[in-house]
């Protein structure tokens, strides 16, 4: 049994199940399941799913129960079509900062374990996140922080899905991007950072596309 018992706790350990398809899509769940999983009442389930639901997480079906969201792909081009543009906002604004050394140094480590060849895809996904949300909190931009976090979490949910149909769906997008990215950063070449970041981004949304056109 999991000793979860606040609402923020489970509604993190929901959304984490959603993001990475162990609730497949449309999949109904039970308030009364959960509660008895998580050993409380319904109510900071309810609570929980209130949330999520708000966030397009899930959706209330009358007389049947929660659904979990279903996966449409013209939301993934949409999403990536913003996403695009608030990481040349982040990049724009990084350039412009005077970087930290420690900061650049957490930037470096971070993309060079993108060369380690075993690597698996929870592992890849976690240190492509960690490296570009490294970068987001370099704004102190807590609205651009929320959305670019908001759609990160949607776009893991595409590729673990695509990883749950296609198994043999290559890891997190391309590897080598990320330390060029980080040299130029470094070296606050701000056009080849922006175009570097957008092939990074428009590799990963073709590999998913790829793999779910197949």
């Amino acid at each position: 049994m999991i000793e979860t018992t606040t609402v923020e706790n489970i509604y993190n350990e929901l959304k984490v199940r959603i993001v990475r398809n162990i609730y497949d899509p449309g999949e109904i769940i039970s308030e009364n399941a959960l509660a008895a999983e998580f050993n409380v009442s319904r109510t900071p389930v309810r609570e929980a799913l209130k949330t999520l639901q708000s966030e397009k997480w899930v959706t209330t079906i009358p007389k049947i129960g929660i659904q979990v969201s279903t996966i449409e792909v013209n939301e993934l081009r949409n999403n990536f079509e913003v996403r695009k543009a608030l990481e040349t906002l982040v990049i724009t604004t990084v350039i412009e900062k005077d970087m930290p050394k420690e900061i650049m140094t957490k930037l470096e480590t971070l993309s060079e374990k993108f060369k380690t060849v075993d690597l698996s895809s929870l592992e890849a996904i976690e240190l492509d996140v960690k490296y570009h949300e490294t970068l987001w909190k370099l704004c102190n931009n807590a609205v651009l922080l929320r959305y670019l976090e908001e759609l990160n979490y949607s776009e893991q949910r595409w590729w673990y899905y695509m990883k749950k149909i296609n198994p043999s769906l290559k890891e997190v997008g391309d590897v080598g991007s990320l330390v060029h990215l980080t040299e130029y950063i470094k070296n606050k070449d701000l056009d080849k950072a922006l175009n570097i970041m957008h092939t990074h981004l428009e590799y990963y949304i073709h590999q998913i596309k790829s793999a779910f056109f197949a």
